[in-house]
C-alpha cells in the first residue's frame, strides 16, 4: 500500500487512507457492570462453607499475601478476561478457551488461537485453582504462580499473539478502563502487575463449593458427609469407590474440593522419553499437575491432551488401561504391576454417578463469572463512549458488509447505522449498568456530498475490516 501522502492519488483516496489508518480498533463491545454490584468478597471469601475456610483445604490456597481478592480487582479481572483486546486481532480472550458452562474449561480437545492455530495441550479448568498448595500453573507447571501464568496467553504467538505495550496502549484507549484501574487499584494507570493481578483475582474468586456433594457434607460434618440421606444408591455406591476403593481415587483428588498435592503420572503412555519428542513428558517423567474434580462431569474432555471424551472412557482406563510406565506412581502399582481394578459394570457406573455429584449449578450459571460485555449502540470503535470519533468509522465503513459499523447487523453499513449512532451520541458504558435511558442527541442528517464521499470510500474498499468483525457474548 502506498503512504497517505503520495499525490498521485486522488484526494478522495488519499484522505481515505489517512482517515482510516487512525481509527481504533473495535472491540466486543462494553462492559456493562460496575463493581459495586458485584460481591466477590461474600462469595469467594466470606460465603464460603467452614470446611472450605478452614482445614485442609485452606491449607491448599495459593493466594499471595500482597494480591487477595477484591471487589474491585476481580471484577476488573472479569472484565479482561472476557475481553478480545487481550488478543492480537481483537477476536480471541481468555474465556474462549476457558467457558464457565464446562467449569472454565474447553469443550474442544485442543484450543482454537487467534490465527486459528490448535494449542498443543487440552485447556485447563479452573475451577477450584486456588487450592493447589505449590501455587503453579498449566499442566507443565512452569509458571510459578497464577499472576505469572495470566500473562503468558496473552504474549503467546499461537494463543492470543498480542504485545503488553500496545495492549496497555489499547486498554487506556477506552473510556471504561483507567476508571475501573481506579477503582480497583487506586489510580488509573494501566500497568503489566495491574493486569495480572485482577485476573488472578477473578481466577481465585471461582471456588465451586455448592454441589450436590457439598450437601452432603454440609448434611453431615466434614469427617463424616451425610451421603445416605442426599445421594442415591447408586451415587452412594460411588461415593465408597472413591473415597475408599481399590481405585484410590482419593489418594490423589484429596479433600472436600478433590484436589492434588503434586503432579502424578498416572500411565497414559508405555514411555515418557522419545527421540523425536513425539511423547509429552509434562513437568518430567510423564507427570503432569491434576486439576480439581469440580464440575468434571461437564468439562468433555479430560487430561492433558484431551484423548478422553467421556467419564466412562476416563473411568475404564483406570480400570484397564494403566500402562507400564516407568515412573508411574507408585500408588497405581500393585505388587510391582500396573493396578487393574477389575469392576464391575454397576460399579463404573456408580462411579459416574458420584463425580456428577459434584457438579456446581450455582458455580456454573452465576453472573459474577458470566461474560459482561455488551454492545452500547452507537459505538463503533469500542471506546465506551458513543461520540465523533465513531461517526468517522461509519462514514469510513459505509457499504461496507463486513464491519464494527454495521450497527444493526443487517449486512450493510448504512443510513440505519449512522441513526444508531445519532440516536445514542453521549452515551456511555456507565449507562448501561444503570440502566439509564440513552439520551437521543439533535444531529443532523449528514449531507448528500457526505453520503459521495462516504460511498466512495465504502467501495474502494482499500482497507482491511477483519479485526472489526463482530463478536456475540462468550462464545467469539
Amino acid at each position: 500500500m502506498r503512504s497517505c501522502n503520495e499525490g498521485a492519488f486522488p484526494f478522495l483516496f488519499g484522505f481515505a487512507v489517512c482517515l482510516a489508518s487512525t481509527s481504533l480498533a473495535a472491540s466486543p463491545g462494553v462492559p456493562a457492570v460496575r463493581s459495586a454490584s458485584q460481591d466477590y468478597v461474600e462469595y469467594a471469601i466470606n460465603n464460603l462453607p467452614n470446611y472450605f475456610a478452614n482445614g485442609p483445604i485452606a491449607a491448599t490456597d495459593n493466594t499471595p499475601a500482597d494480591n487477595p481478592i477484591t471487589n474491585a480487582g476481580a471484577m476488573l479481572g472479569r472484565v479482561l478476561f472476557y475481553d478480545g483486546r487481550l488478543s492480537h486481532n481483537n477476536g480471541t480472550s481468555c474465556a474462549s478457551c476457558h467457558q464457565q458452562s464446562t467449569g472454565f474449561g474447553d469443550s474442544a480437545q485442543f484450543s482454537e488461537g487467534f490465527e486459528g492455530g490448535l494449542t498443543p495441550r487440552h485447556s485447563t479448568a479452573l475451577a477450584n485453582a486456588a487450592y493447589y498448595e505449590r501455587g503453579r500453573f498449566f499442566w507443565d507447571e512452569r509458571a510459578e504462580t497464577l499472576e505469572e501464568q495470566v500473562l503468558m496467553p496473552i504474549q503467546d504467538e499461537l494463543e492470543m499473539g498480542t504485545d503488553l505495550d500496545q495492549l496497555r496502549e489499547e486498554l487506556a484507549a477506552t473510556d471504561f478502563y483507567p476508571k475501573l484501574f481506579e477503582e480497583a487499584f487506586g489510580t488509573p494507570e494501566i500497568t503489566n502487575e495491574r493486569i495480572s493481578k485482577s485476573l488472578a483475582q477473578f481466577i481465585r474468586s471461582m471456588k465451586s463449593y455448592q454441589s450436590k456433594y457439598d450437601q452432603a457434607v454440609q448434611a453431615g460434618t466434614p469427617a463424616n458427609p451425610d451421603f445416605d440421606s442426599v445421594f442415591t444408591p447408586l451415587e452412594r455406591q460411588g461415593a465408597d469407590l472413591f473415597l475408599h476403593g481399590a481405585g484410590r481415587c482419593a489418594t490423589c483428588h484429596s479433600t472436600h474440593a478433590q484436589v492434588a498435592d503434586r503432579p502424578h503420572n498416572t500411565g497414559l503412555d508405555l514411555d515418557n522419553s522419545d527421540p523425536n519428542d513425539d511423547i509429552d513428558d509434562g513437568v518430567g517423567d510423564g507427570s503432569f499437575k491434576v486439576m480439581s474434580l469440580r464440575n468434571v462431569a461437564v468439562r468433555e474432555r479430560f487430561m492433558h491432551d484431551g484423548r478422553f471424551s467421556s467419564l466412562e472412557e476416563v473411568i475404564e482406563f483406570y480400570n484397564s488401561g494403566i500402562q507400564d510406565n516407568p515412573d508411574l506412581d507408585r500408588g497405581l502399582r500393585v505388587n510391582g504391576e500396573p493396578l487393574r481394578l477389575n469392576m464391575t459394570d454397576q460399579e463404573k457406573a456408580a462411579l459416574v454417578a458420584f463425580l456428577e455429584t459434584l457438579t456446581d449449578e450455582t458455580f456454573l450459571t452465576s453472573e459474577l463469572f458470566s461474560d459482561p460485555f455488551e454492545q452500547l449502540p452507537g459505538d463503533y470503535d469500542g471506546s465506551g463512549v458513543v461520540d465523533s470519533a465513531d461517526y468517522l468509522i461509519w462514514k469510513q465503513d459505509f457499504g461496507l458488509t463486513d464491519s464494527w459499523a454495521d450497527g444493526n447487523l443487517d449486512g450493510t453499513v448504512n443510513l440505519a447505522d449512522y441513526t444508531i449512532w445519532r440516536n445514542n451520541l453521549g452515551a456511555t458504558w456507565e449507562g448501561l449498568s444503570t440502566s439509564t435511558s440513552l439520551q437521543a442527541a439533535s444531529v443532523p442528517e449528514p449531507s448528500s456530498m457526505v453520503l459521495f464521499c462516504a460511498a466512495g470510500l465504502g467501495l474502494l474498499g482499500w482497507r482491511r475490516v477483519t479485526s472489526r468483525r463482530f463478536y456475540a457474548s462468550s462464545d467469539r
